[in-house]
């Protein structure tokens, strides 16, 4: 029942509570600019009546639970924000410090070099005997080089900053996630039922929104334990409870990393660029942009430009004369590299079967849909050529080609006596039925016989070369031919050489079914065959399991160590397959021309006047490694000048060398197969893209050497020839460049397209930062309405606890009087 004991326990309750409302409002005050303070409320409720004659006689207040004002949806669209704006603002900072190399305002950028390299040609071929301007040329061409060399260098410069960037980021990541993942254990076993840990949650969501800035996460609350899980947005758990996953970075891809039972990691990427958000996606995302072998992004663009600049120059350079022919000993500079060589047939039973773009990868670059189609005579041609297709669209440092084959209907057998002749690349063939008549399967196997035999008899003639590389076999209607057809092919893995058959003029040479006709590989004239080809190591990869790699013969058991069913293999030289100085181990051995190609070298005695009427003419049909080309020359001489050495041509360090004989001098023209460019023979430049582009020594030491004119018809070399000059200087107009990404344009225009691209990513970087900031300005201050501490709003709360708590204390003077009042009373 109402006592005056029961009034103190009231006073006494109310006056505590009252003064924890005031430590809290304390707190709030304390921490007003505390980075993720959440503002604090005591909750208060009252106490549990008693019953009474009159009725319930309440007993006073109970603070119940403090609380944080904090609204967790507010709070994950501000996560959300915060790796939006990281993203920007981290794209945005990266891209103004390559924008700044791409300054073209000051006139001092590469546009302004670009134009004074073309009008020192325009001036070279207005004065070509001048050495003064052969000079200027080179000077000006050093120019370019330097430039572009310095803005490699500070590309490759903030790259490696970013990378640094990256690699501090994750490690910041990785001890967030173990930071949170240690606040949930703290959170689970210090909560109880009306009882939070408000702090520990704020130090939890202050480090949520750290880690937003990194990445780009979802979270979530788990019921009745209140710790928190975190996933990547293509759900990876970062932290899951009380664990957390790690992260790291493997050439530009961010990988997450999860343990086995065992301890073995396991790797997964989860992206590249943007797409990963936060800091991390901001700055991988330029940092890839400014990695070679992709011609799609600045760094392949820039490369892209390097590479078409040297290739324009040096095929009109190399084609010309300086101001006297070559003396002594010509090194090409550029080096065809023993080439990793791997030849696989496609799976002529799954010929009809698409398979996805993406699917497979080499050396990292997607490849597009591979289409299939049907097999013809038991090779899926179709299929192969449009893998081939798929991969020279799609990588740059791995070339594909495929393997000429070209095949006739069933033949006829021929009468007793019968003649047939006709030609292969030129060669006669010629063959006679014997004394009875032949079956079809007889005639096309002794035809065959005869083809063989005279590529065989052609290729041990001293006076030949390069060698025939053919072979013919009789059709089975799997081979690509029909049941005893007549079927060809070249025997050199990759080797795209025309097939060429003529003189099948009589009623008798019709009865072999073939057809007179230049047969190149196409998608009905290949051997099925994909072959691929590099200078260095290349990985292929296509999905967790080798069905797809089968479908283009390149499962597992391709080399000893190759993995089956894995996926993914490595490929190198030294594997099955490598060829030695191939040609297209050259940086642009994919530009050669060598079908119905050659090569015309003029040389010279000692008075400077030709030994011989007219060039000598170097066929270059079917070369495939630079000792062909070399071997090549030296015939081609010998069979010119009776047996005499004049020039000899030899291969050195996988480079080209030619030597002329004491006191000769020789001089080259008419290049239609491109040797000479793709070699680094007579070039303007040296290299094959922006970090290797240079002026070429030979011009550098001795600019005379720069090529104004070219050779006369007669052997001439005219000091005032400037046929070679104009064509340079026009160059600058040439609409019809072709660019890595496909691009056809001028060289000017490409540059500028660059550029402008790099110009109009910042200024949309620039909005997207101006937007973000000011979104999240607006979402923070609806968060500081909610969660803020307001010193005004706390103040007039202090008042008001005080009031109540000096209240209460009068209550327990009152009960104090009350007191004495009755003691008195009973002391009467």
């Amino acid at each position: 029942m109402p006592s005056i004991n029961s009034v103190l326990d009231i006073a006494k309750e109310a006056l505590l509570a009252h003064q924890l409302s005031i430590q809290v409002a304390a707190n709030n005050v304390a921490n007003v600019d505390t980075p993720g303070y959440s503002r604090q409320v005591l909750t208060l409720a009252g106490r549990a009546a008693s019953p009474s004659a009159v009725g319930q006689v309440g007993n006073g207040v109970l603070p119940e639970s403090i609380l944080r004002q904090f609204d967790q949806f507010m709070a994950q669209r501000l996560v959300g924000q915060q790796s939006t704006q990281s993203n920007a603002e981290a794209q945005q900072d990266a891209m103004q410090v390559v924008e700044a190399l791409f300054n073209e305002t000051s006139g001092q950028g590469l546009n302004d070099l670009m134009t004074k390299f073309w009008q020192s040609w325009q001036s070279l071929a207005n004065n070509p005997e001048n050495l003064s301007a052969k000079q200027s040329v080179v000077q000006t061409g050093q120019l370019l080089q330097d430039h572009l060399g310095q803005v490699y260098t500070q590309i490759v410069d903030t790259r490696n900053n970013l990378g640094v960037q990256l690699d501090s980021a994750v490690s910041e990541i990785n001890s967030l996630t173990r930071k949170i993942a240690g606040l949930n254990v703290q959170i689970t076993t210090s909560e109880s039922p009306g009882r939070t840990a408000n702090d520990l949650r704020d130090q939890r969501d202050s480090l949520v929104k750290d880690l937003a800035g990194f990445l780009d996460i979802t979270y979530f609350e788990n019921k009745g334990s209140g710790a928190y899980s975190i996933l990547l947005t293509d759900g990876h758990p970062l932290v899951d409870a009380t664990e957390a996953n790690r992260i790291a970075l493997a050439s530009g891809q961010l990988q997450w990393i999860n343990q086995t039972s065992s301890g073995q990691d396991i790797r997964l990427d989860i992206g590249a660029g943007a797409e990963v958000g936060g800091k991390v996606g901001g700055w991988l995302e330029v940092y890839n942009d400014l990695v070679s072998d992709n011609p799609d992004n600045i760094m392949g663009q820039l490369d892209s430009f390097a590479t078409s600049l040297i290739q324009e120059v040096n095929q009109l350079h190399a084609q010309g004369v300086g101001s006297t022919a070559f003396s002594t000993t010509l090194t090409g500079s550029s080096v065809a590299e023993n080439a990793a060589v791997l030849t696989t047939t496609v799976d002529a039973t799954q010929a009809t079967t698409d398979i996805a773009a993406g699917t497979f990868q080499i050396n990292g670059r997607e490849i597009g849909v591979i289409s299939g189609g049907v097999a013809l005579h038991g090779l899926a041609m179709t299929k192969a050529a449009n893998a081939v297709d798929a991969v020279n669209a799609a990588v740059n440092s791995v070339t594909a080609r495929l393997t000429t084959l070209t095949a006739g209907g069933t033949v006829t057998g021929l009468a007793a006596g019968e003649t047939v002749a006709f030609t292969v690349n030129g060669m006669a063939v010629t063959y006679t039925a014997g004394a009875a008549p032949e079956s079809a399967n007889t005639t096309a196997t002794n035809v065959v016989a005869a083809i063989n035999a005279q590529i065989a008899a052609y290729n041990l003639d001293p006076t030949k070369a390069p060698a025939m590389s053919l072979t013919a076999v009789v059709g089975d209607g799997s081979n690509g031919g029909a049941v005893d057809a007549i079927v060809m092919r070249n025997t050199n893995a990759g080797d795209q050489s025309a097939i060429t058959i003529a003189g099948i003029d009589t009623a008798e040479d019709a009865k072999l079914a073939l057809a007179n006709g230049i047969a190149v590989a196409d998608l009905t004239h290949n051997t099925g065959q994909t072959t691929l080809v590099a200078g260095e190591q290349f990985s292929v990869s296509a999905g967790p399991t080798d069905t797809f790699l089968t479908q283009l013969g390149m499962g597992g058991g391709l080399y000893s160590g190759d993995t089956a069913n894995d996926g993914n293999f490595t490929y190198s030289y030294d594997n099955p397959g490598g060829v030695s100085a191939a040609l297209l181990g050259f940086p642009y051995g994919q530009d050669l021309a060598t079908d119905n190609g050659s090569l015309d070298i003029w040389l010279y005695g000692e008075n400077g006047a030709p030994l011989l009427p007219e060039p000598v003419t170097v066929p270059l049909d079917r070369v495939y490694t630079l000792q062909d080309v070399a071997s090549a020359i030296n015939v081609a001489i010998t069979n010119a000048s009776g047996g005499q050495a004049w020039l000899t041509a030899a291969v050195n360090g996988n480079k080209l060398r030619i030597t002329p004989a004491t006191g000769l001098q020789f001089a080259f023209a008419n290049d239609t197969a491109n040797i000479l460019q793709t070699a680094g023979l007579n070039t303007f430049f040296t290299g094959h893209n922006v970090a290797t582009l240079a002026v070429n020594d030979t011009l550098a030491q001795d600019a005379s050497k720069v090529t104004a004119g070219r050779v006369g018809t007669q052997g001439e070399i005219f000091a005032g020839d400037n046929t070679n000059a104009l064509g340079l200087a026009g160059l600058q107009f040439k609409e019809e460049v072709k660019f890595a990404n496909g691009d056809t344009t001028s060289l000017d225009g490409y540059y500028n397209s660059l550029v402008g691209k790099v110009g109009s990513r910042v200024q949309s970087l620039n909005r997207d930062v101006e937007l973000n900031t000011l979104l999240s300005k607006q979402l923070n201050d609806m968060r500081d309405s909610i969660s803020g501490v307001s010193l005004d709003e706390e103040m007039a709360n202090l008042i008001k606890y005080q009031q109540a708590y000096t209240a209460a204390a009068k209550l327990i003077a009152t009960s104090d009087q009350m007191l004495n009042t009755l003691i008195n009373s009973l002391q009467r």
